[in-house]
């Protein structure tokens, strides 16, 4: 079976570094908020080209952490949410405004590559959360309280080009490109204001900058020492990972010319290939049982619309989204194909002609 991740392959490759850096770790007896925690948020800084960064224990909290801070400091009437997504994007906005009655969430019907609408108009009191879906790039225009969440497209996020709003949070779940051994995540900002009240609240609102102890509600929420060290050895071949993603997409799309699909990252020429999806239009299950039975792992990103749930029934928006917006749409048709950079070319071609067989 070829699986549609490879950390197993990537642990064979990393093992030695790995060892490595855990006794590195675990024989300094410092496990939370150590050197290694410091050299990671200097190396996002870095890469992002953003002011601050700091790290916290998943991608989820620091959406949460950033909405966090916007509802205490900005005046927001609402905020949109993509209504095709994972769903902790909006659990972290539902999270951060639960005590707020000012404040509404709105689903929000997205284009047909699966990137949020944004207003004709933009309102000052109003954040859009716009998502890197898949690994796409955000291709509306960003304003000061826009929040980005790049969990799946950070990696080609430029910080001084103002692409990551107030604040943009970052991802090292096991199954994005750049990967903890455990959790963890960060948030990386040119907001000052932002950068303060993150250190506070992840620190259960204790801040060694001394400028925000005593915040109203906080929480304890830090990246392992492990985990800071880990992301750092896999960190020095995210480059070369990146290259190896973009040439399986290129031998995706240029093979699957002829068929009847759609790739969706064939429509940019930025992505982070963090998923290679195709929207299927007909029969999916088909071809996701075809590829199952012939030793091919596809999934499915993501079956449901958001507005589908119970939970979100009151968030949806004004629009009508139903089962001809895109967002349905598109959870109707995608699957996602393997990506990772570990499987070989006989693998990928192997892939390619299973597709093609189905046709």
């Amino acid at each position: 079976m070829i699986k549609h991740f490879g950390l197993d392959r990537q642990y064979i490759q990393l093992r030695e570094e790995l060892l490595n850096a855990t006794d590195s770790v675990l024989s300094s007896g410092v496990l939370v908020q150590g050197i290694f925690t410091d050299q990671l948020e200097k190396w996002l800084k870095a890469r992002t080209r953003c002011s601050y960064a700091v790290t916290v224990h998943s991608g989820t909290q620091a959406l949460e952490i950033i909405y966090r801070f916007c509802i205490q400091h900005y005046s927001l009437s609402h905020v949109n949410v993509p209504d095709l997504t994972f769903r902790a994007t909006l659990n972290s906005v539902l999270s951060a405004i639960w005590h707020s009655k000012n404040v509404a969430v709105q689903l929000t019907d997205v284009d047909a590559n699966g990137i949020m609408n944004s207003p004709e108009f933009p309102e000052s009191r109003v954040s859009n959360c716009y998502v890197g879906l898949y690994g796409a790039p955000v291709t509306r225009p960003i304003y000061a309280h826009d929040v980005i969440d790049g969990a799946q497209h950070w990696l080609t996020v430029d910080g001084l080009y103002g692409e990551t709003g107030m604040g943009m949070s970052i991802s090292f779940d096991p199954t994005k490109n750049l990967p903890a051994s455990g959790n963890g995540g960060a948030i990386v900002t040119n907001f000052e204001g932002l950068y303060d009240f993150a250190v506070a609240y992840k620190n259960n609102g204790k801040s060694p900058i001394n400028k925000l102890n005593g915040a109203n509600f906080a929480t304890n929420s830090k990246m392992s020492e492990l985990d800071c060290a880990h992301v750092l050895v896999r960190a020095k071949y995210i480059d070369k990972w990146q290259q190896r993603r973009s040439e399986i997409k290129r031998y995706y799309i240029n093979s699957f010319k002829d068929l009847p699909i759609r790739c969706l990252s064939k429509s940019f020429t930025k992505h982070a290939d963090q998923k290679f999806v195709i929207s299927v239009p007909e029969n999916r299950i088909l071809l996701y049982n075809h590829l199952y039975n012939n030793g091919v792992q596809a999934m499915i990103h993501y079956d449901r619309t958001l507005s589908e749930s119970r939970i979100a029934q009151k968030h949806r928006s004004v629009k009508c989204l139903d089962f001809l917006s895109a967002s349905c749409m598109l959870s109707r048709s995608v699957l996602s194909l393997p990506i990772y950079p570990e499987l070989t070319d006989a693998e990928v071609e192997y892939i390619v002609e299973t597709v093609k067989k189905f046709y």
